[in-house]
């Protein structure tokens, strides 16, 4: 049902572009079972089973979803490894734990578009995970928890990869370290060298998330950028 009510407007989705990905998303969903789903990805028996089964204890959600809600990725749409952003844009809690609910209940192994999991020496996949309805991927994401979709999607068009994303937020920073290096980023062995050199608009931000994370009229100007950003791509 979910795959039916949002596969239409998936494909009217305006994707971004770049040399690291080409992704269609939006915070809001067309229909009632995909409300339903993001809905119960927030209540409070969901998050105690996620806090259960990641070990991240005190997990708030996000029940207006920026930068997660429908994801949709139609032909040749790829996402390269990389790793999640580390705060949440408005209320500055750290970003702990992913939810992905798979939606398309037809997808042939020769669509590829398997989420891969990486460790942090890119020496080999960890495993991939097949987007069929019914699969769920839960995992934390720190420096270490590396991830994607990066080889290009090969259905046909007119279909689209789809799945639902639910992030979890919580006041303690994960350990390790919290900030990508500013011009590098994960890369396959089999990948080509431009794969591991950032987007400049990643790099503008590395350089002044220095200034940016101590000085509060900085922080608000530039959220309310990013905000107007997408707003702009999701309503074209």
């Amino acid at each position: 049902m979910a795959e039916e009510e949002e596969l239409p407007r998936a494909l009217t989705l305006v994707p971004h572009k770049s040399h690291l990905e080409v992704k269609g998303e939006s915070a809001h969903v067309d229909g009632r079972a995909a409300e339903a789903l993001l809905d119960a990805m927030c209540t409070p028996a969901f998050v105690a089973f996620v806090e259960e089964v990641t070990g991240v204890t005190n997990l708030v959600p996000d029940p207006k979803h920026v930068w997660s809600g429908l994801n949709a990725s139609g032909p040749g749409s790829f996402q390269s490894i990389h790793r999640d952003f580390s705060r949440h844009p408005v209320n500055k809690k750290w970003h702990r734990v992913n939810v992905l609910v798979y939606l398309n209940s037809v997808w042939p192994e020769e669509y590829g578009g398997n989420l891969e999991l990486w460790p942090s020496d890119m020496s080999a996949c960890g495993t991939r995970i097949r987007p069929t309805a019914g699969t769920v991927a839960i995992f934390e994401t720190n420096y270490e928890t590396l991830h994607g979709v990066p080889d290009p999607i090969r259905c046909p068009p007119g279909s689209s990869r789809l799945s639902l994303a639910s992030y979890y937020y919580n006041d303690e920073p994960p350990a390790g370290r919290t900030h990508e290096p500013v011009f590098r980023r994960p890369r396959r062995p089999q990948d080509p060298w431009r794969m591991g050199i950032a987007e400049p608009r990643h790099v503008a931000l590395g350089l002044i998330r220095p200034v940016y994370e101590h000085v509060p009229l900085l922080q608000r100007a530039l959220d309310g950028v990013r905000r107007d950003v997408k707003r702009a791509m999701r309503d074209r």
